[in-house]
C-alpha cells in the first residue's frame, strides 16, 4: 500500500511565532513522519527543532531548483511510509519547485494532503486593499532591460483592461533597484503596494499611487523580503 506526501507549511520569518502562524497540531502531525524532502536542510533544521529535538534524527532529502531527478524521491512513500515536503517559507508548491514532485506522486497514486499555514502571496494581496477577485503571481521579472520595460508594459495593459492585481517578487538585494524601475516605468495613477518582512515583527505595508510614492523618500528595501502589488 502507497504511504502519503504530506505538504508541510513554514513560517515567512524566523522571527514570526510558530503559535500564530502556524496550525496548533503541527508538531503531531511532524512526529509521524518517517521522512522529510526540503529545499535546504539548515535551514529545515533550524525550523524543525523548535517542535522536538527528536526530530532531527529523521531522514532528509533535499528537491530544489537544481533537483533534476525528482523520482527517486518517491520510493519510500510506494513502500507506504509518511513523509513530509517542507518548503524553504510558507506554503509547500506555492511559488516553489514542491509542485513537480506531487504531480509525480499522483501518478504513482501515492496519497496527497496539503496542511495549511501562511503564504506572503495572499496575506501580500490581503493587506494591500487591491481586489482579490483576479490576480496574477508572476514570480521574477526579467532584471535587463528593455525586457524589463516591455514585462511591466504587458502588466500594466492586463491590470488596466482585466482590473487583475500584478504580483511579483525580487531577489531581495536588488529590491531597491526593482523600485526605482517601477517609479520610472509605471503610470502615475498606478496604486503600488509594497509589502515587507510579512509576519516578521518589522512587518512594514504601504499602498500608494506611484505619484505619490515620488512625492515621499524612497523605501529602503535591501536584502528585505517584498513582495511588489499593483493595480
Amino acid at each position: 500500500m502507497a504511504g502519503q506526501l504530506i505538504l508541510l507549511p513554514n513560517l515567512l520569518s524566523e522571527r514570526s511565532d510558530p503559535k500564530e502562524q502556524l496550525p496548533e497540531n503541527l508538531g503531531k502531525i511532524f512526529d509521524t513522519l518517517d521522512g522529510l524532502i526540503v529545499e535546504d536542510a539548515k535551514s529545515a533544521r533550524r525550523f524543525i527543532v523548535r517542535f522536538s529535538k527528536d526530530l532531527l534524527k529523521l531522514p532528509m532529502e533535499t528537491l530544489n531548483e537544481h533537483t533534476e531527478d525528482l523520482k527517486v524521491l518517491l520510493p519510500p512513500m510506494k513502500n507506504g511510509e509518511k513523509w513530509g515536503l517542507l518548503s524553504e517559507a510558507g506554503l509547500t508548491c506555492i511559488a516553489d519547485p514542491g509542485a513537480k514532485l506531487v504531480d509525480l506522486a499522483r501518478l504513482q497514486n501515492i496519497d496527497v494532503r496539503a496542511i495549511p499555514g501562511p503564504s506572503s502571496i495572499f496575506m501580500g494581496l490581503m493587506l494591500s486593499g487591491f481586489s482579490g477577485q483576479s490576480f496574477t503571481f508572476n514570480g521574477y521579472l526579467p532584471r535587463r532591460r528593455p525586457l524589463l520595460d516591455q514585462r511591466l508594459e504587458v502588466l500594466v495593459r492586463n491590470a488596466q483592461k482585466e482590473r487583475t492585481t500584478q504580483i511579483f517578487i525580487e531577489a531581495p538585494y536588488r529590491n531597491n533597484q526593482l523600485f526605482a524601475t517601477l517609479m520610472e516605468l509605471l503610470p502615475r495613477t498606478t496604486k503600488l503596494c509594497v509589502a515587507c518582512d510579512l509576519t516578521d515583527p518589522n512587518e512594514w505595508v504601504e499602498t500608494r499611487t506611484v505619484q505619490e510614492w515620488k512625492k515621499r523618500q524612497s523605501p529602503d528595501l535591501h536584502k528585505r523580503p517584498t513582495l511588489f502589488l499593483f493595480c
